[in-house]
């Protein structure tokens, strides 16, 4: 794998050190800054062109626009691409971040485990004061138990965010049918899940396994989630029966 990285926040930073642990990496390239480091498959980029696959955190990267001209696929922290981006003929992973890329791929794997006819919840955190009421939610710790507010609700499908204040981030995935109700959880850093989740965007895009166009992780939950947990991603789990 040959990946450009175009980083401007510490959530960049940690995706490269991530990376660079890829037994399949042979060539990180960094964008607009100089390489301080004596890793040998570390460079500055001269040419967008010779690389598999541009990944950032930025979401105003010029390099974007040089990406697309030279056919390399992207793979963006971001939920949406750069203004004046013509998407014909360009290749995305837009959302590689926690609450699109790992959290909806956990909802996408877990659900399609659960068959059609379960009831899905998916809860995520974001920063905010922590509220006193609302929907009931438990993270794993060190998140714990929390309130959320509602944001969707469809027939057998609610989403509510959870404020939290502090470093730490979550997701929670819980599937319920007739019989059986199956509770998944992730909590760590919130840097750190960033991070993963933009670097295993970078992985599976880099290993050719994302289809052509503009996609999301969850279009690819499976391998996506497979490189997450491969480099780092805990996931706490639990079902219960009746």
């Amino acid at each position: 794998m040959r990946i450009a990285l175009d980083h401007t926040s510490e959530i960049g930073v940690r995706t490269g050190r991530l990376l660079l642990g890829e037994p399949g990496l042979e060539l990180l390239g960094i964008v607009r800054r100089p390489v301080k480091d004596s890793d040998a498959r570390l460079k500055r980029v001269s040419d967008i062109s010779e690389f598999d696959t541009l990944v950032s955190d930025d979401p105003d990267s010029s390099a974007v626009g040089e990406a697309a001209l030279a056919g390399v696929p992207c793979v963006l922290w971001t939920d949406s691409l750069p203004d004046a981006i013509d998407v014909e003929g360009f290749s995305a992973l837009l959302g590689a971040n926690l609450v699109t890329g790992i959290g909806r791929s956990l909802v996408e794997q877990e659900s399609t485990l659960a068959g059609p006819g379960a009831e899905v919840l998916f809860a995520w955190t974001e920063a905010g004061k922590p509220r006193r009421r609302g929907e009931p939610l438990t993270f794993p710790e060190p998140i714990g138990a929390r309130w959320g507010t509602r944001r969707t609700s469809a027939s057998r499908r609610i989403e509510v965010a959870a404020p939290v204040d502090g470093e730490w981030a979550g997701i929670l995935v819980r599937t319920a049918t007739d019989d059986t109700t199956r509770t998944v959880g992730i909590a760590d850093l919130a840097t750190h899940l960033e991070a993963i989740a933009l670097a295993a965007g970078a992985i599976v895009t880099a290993s050719g396994l994302v289809p052509i166009g503009v996609q999301r992780p969850e279009a690819v939950a499976n391998d996506y989630l497979r490189a997450a947990l491969r480099i780092g991603l805990g996931i706490a789990s639990f079902t219960s029966t009746e």
